[in-house]
């Protein structure tokens, strides 16, 4: 089986959100108790227009159309803090449980790093989920703090912001 990596558009907007949900419905389960979850999941899975349309993001799918994998990074913060001239942030990322381990987060990482530093930016910020500290940093991410992502209706999620020298 083949893959490839291409922009995203808006018409993918219905299958990233499919991927979101079954990405984090199930890779999340360790990280966060299932009241975390049951509240949190409905609110990050949603794909979003603007980062559907901002030529930095990315999804990687089989030879049959069928996308396993989401990211990519933007000028802007998600929430607002931690920017600087010269830095952006990495977003969204998701990949289908059943090809988890196989490389996609990383082929999606490396065009994210690749095409940021093209764009100039000299470090990158990520808002991680507990379980995926680890994989950002075998990506060459520092832990910098735990950091509280607010989601609507009053729910604190737990996550991790980490940073990359490009």
């Amino acid at each position: 089986m083949s893959l490839r990596i291409r922009t995203a558009s808006l018409l993918d907007l219905e299958a990233v959100s499919e991927l979101l949900l079954k990405s984090y419905s199930v890779l999340l389960q360790g990280a966060y108790d299932a009241t975390m979850l049951e509240k949190a999941v409905p609110l990050i899975t949603n794909a979003q227009p603007k980062l559907l349309t901002s030529g930095s993001y990315y999804l990687v799918e089989t030879d049959q159309g069928a996308i396993v994998g989401a990211g990519g990074w933007t000028k802007a913060s998600p929430n607002g803090q931690n920017e600087t001239s010269t830095n952006g942030n990495i977003r969204h990322f998701g990949t289908d449980p059943d090809y988890a381990g196989k490389g996609i987060g990383r082929t999606l990482m490396n065009r994210c790093v690749e095409d940021a530093s093209l764009a100039g930016l000299n470090e990158l910020n990520c808002y991680s989920t507990l379980n995926g500290e680890g994989f950002y940093q075998a990506c060459g991410f520092k832990s910098i703090e735990p950091f509280l992502i607010a989601l609507p209706g009053n729910v604190q999620f737990p996550a991790v912001r980490m940073t990359r020298v490009l």
